[in-house]
């Protein structure tokens, strides 16, 4: 009897536990093109526009250049390290080279709104978006396991350069394939 009480219990108080805590998350059905630039809905750090990787990566007719594009997430510290590198560098690699490059959080949507935040505070100057349905994941080499994760497109938007984890000195081996892409 003291067991199916206790037992009771137990499963009352789990009961209740998941209940207030459960996030429900759906994943929106999409057909998504597995070729860059892909065709993944994108919201901006404020969710007042959403865009389409299509358009966001577009390759332009002129002026074509290679395209880094940064995975993150608002709790990875490595993340926020690589980022933070690239911020530092940013404006004296573009004095050398030509390209773009955009930081894509794939937080999840309760993190949602910590993303704003994090970049005015550190004043990431490349653009930033989320990939709200997590997409990305299903037409990147390696689906993202695992982050940061840097990726180059080459001017014709091909896969030039993968790279996973961040320690420091990873920037300049980054920067190096840039610059080969010019």
């Amino acid at each position: 009897m003291k067991n199916r009480l206790l037992l009771a219990v137990f499963a009352l108080s789990a009961a209740s536990l998941f209940s207030q805590k459960s996030v429900i998350y759906t994943q929106v059905k999409y057909d998504v093109d597995t070729v860059f630039p892909f065709n993944i809905p994108l919201l901006d750090i404020d969710s007042t526009t959403e865009s389409n990787s299509r358009e966001v990566l577009a390759i332009p007719k002129k002026g074509k250049k290679p395209t880094v594009i940064a995975f993150w997430l608002t709790t990875c510290m490595p993340c926020h390290r690589e980022l933070a590198t690239y911020t530092a560098n940013y404006t004296e690699w573009q004095k050398k080279a030509d390209f773009r490059m955009i930081a894509i959080s794939t937080d999840f949507p309760h993190r949602f709104s910590h993303i704003a935040p994090i970049v005015r505070e550190k004043q990431f100057p490349f653009e930033v978006y989320w990939d709200r349905d997590r997409l990305f994941r299903s037409v990147m080499p390696g689906e993202l396991n695992g982050l940061p994760q840097v990726f180059i497109f080459d001017k014709e938007g091909k896969l030039a350069y993968r790279h996973k984890g961040f320690r420091p000195g990873d920037e300049v081996e980054l920067f190096a394939k840039i610059l080969e892409l010019q």
